[in-house]
């Protein structure tokens, strides 16, 4: 049963936010040395030698072989090998902020996904509404010289290989939580042991593409793994074993934010009214498809004192603002 969350719970939900905010910008950086596939199998590597430390200094212990690692075998593809490699190719072609910022998506997906696989996860008109303007905001971010393939064909790929690292994301979150109860640490370093096996031979045929790397590609590679995956992963588990799931899915709103101000401050990279415009409407139908189902009643009640003509003269001038600002963002 989750807790009330702490200071501390609160505390551990910023550093999280800050590591995997920073990821993005991890790969950029060494990504001008490394090769994707071998950038992701270093990091499964890094990250698994870290949690299997951890688990061995705790006096846990791996499952014995057999069918229990066949959902171990799920979870290696879709929640680490496949979206890191996805991740990894867009980002030659994206900046780092754009592709946190597209990732922001994964919620949404969850609870589209949810309406069919999970009991209970039924889509409610606000889950509908926060999905129709997240995808608006993902559709405005890309833009539409970039889907029409004019501004650059290699930007639009890198952004449909992220939504669809998102999409893994959010099919592994669904398929987690039908696998039950379990060690979570222990779960951890079963899918990275896996994930590694399966990493491993693309990174093999990619050494002659290496180029020498430079000190800051190998901290950063060093860092993604370790700080970024491994210390990410344990403190990921233990907010899910406190506050709960619900109070982990804050880090949604906070990672796209952080992953954009790292790479303005320190990769200097430049976005535009339209890419910020974009971010806000992702967040905006975030909030919707999380929280709406109370801000409904407040918000009913609230018209209960209002004149029906101000009701509609503030709803058209809410549509008014979003469509002046996204033409001219």
């Amino acid at each position: 049963m989750p807790r009330e969350a702490t200071a501390r719970d609160w505390l551990t939900l910023l550093v999280l936010t800050i590591l995997w905010g920073s990821a993005f910008m991890l790969n950029e950086l060494a990504l001008s040395a490394f090769p994707p596939a071998i950038l992701v199998a270093g990091r499964i590597v890094i990250a698994m030698s870290f949690i299997c430390g951890y688990l061995l200094m705790g006096d846990g212990r791996l499952p014995p072989i057999g069918r229990v690692w066949l959902p171990m075998l799920v979870l290696a593809i879709i929640g680490n090998v496949l979206p890191f490699h996805l991740v990894a190719w867009a980002q030659q072609h994206i900046d780092s902020s754009m592709a946190g910022t597209l990732l922001a998506v994964v919620p949404l997906f969850v609870l589209t996904l949810g309406h069919f696989l999970i009991p209970g996860g039924r889509l409610t008109r606000w889950r509908i509404l926060g999905f129709v303007i997240g995808f608006s905001g993902v559709i405005m971010i890309i833009g539409p010289d970039a889907i029409r393939g004019i501004k650059s064909p290699a930007a639009f790929w890198g952004a449909i290989a992220t939504l669809g690292a998102a999409l893994s994301y959010a099919v592994s979150t669904i398929y987690t939580r039908h696998l039950g109860p379990g060690d979570p640490v222990c779960r951890a370093a079963g899918v990275l042991i896996v994930s590694s096996m399966l990493a491993m031979p693309a990174a093999l045929v990619a050494i002659p593409d290496v180029v020498m790397p430079g000190v800051l590609a190998v901290i950063s590679l060093g860092v993604l793994g370790t700080i970024a995956t491994g210390v990410a992963t344990i403190l990921c588990f233990r907010l899910i074993q406190g506050p709960g799931p619900a109070f982990l899915s804050l880090v949604n709103y906070m990672v796209p934010a952080w992953a954009v101000l790292a790479g303005i401050v320190l990769l200097d990279e430049s976005i535009s009214r339209t890419f910020v415009f974009g971010l806000a409407l992702i967040l905006l139908g975030i909030a919707f498809s999380e929280f709406g189902a109370r801000i409904g009643p407040m918000l009913q009640t609230a018209g209960q004192h209002l004149p029906p003509r101000t009701l509609h003269l503030t709803a058209a001038l809410g549509f008014v603002v979003v469509l002046v600002g996204g033409c001219t963002a």
